[in-house]
């Protein structure tokens, strides 16, 4: 089944979600670094509404006091827990710039 586009790795993938099936949350531009006191992290900060609809400009690292602000406890807990580099792309990946 070499040569269709609709056959990739042994999923049946559909034309509109292809290309967010090709790339990894390492592209795109709501994986930030979450700043605390001892270490960075990385996280998914599309969930928060701020930052998922463009509001504001997705900057390349946020402190962990100003997620707790936005989004509380939870929110955090989220944010970093969809923070995978090597995952696949969900379906509110946005290319960086």
């Amino acid at each position: 089944m070499q040569g269709n586009k609709l056959w990739e790795s042994h999923r049946l993938i559909l034309p509109e979600m292809r290309e967010v099936a090709a790339h990894t949350c390492r592209e795109c531009r709501f994986l930030v670094r979450i700043r605390g006191r001892g270490e960075s992290r990385p996280g998914c900060v599309a969930a928060i509404s701020r930052y998922g609809t463009l509001q504001n400009r997705v900057p390349p690292e946020i402190h962990a006091l100003d997620i707790l602000k936005l989004a509380g406890r939870s929110g955090l807990a989220e944010v970093l827990a969809r923070g995978r580099p090597e995952d696949r792309a969900c379906g509110l990946f946005m290319e960086r710039c």
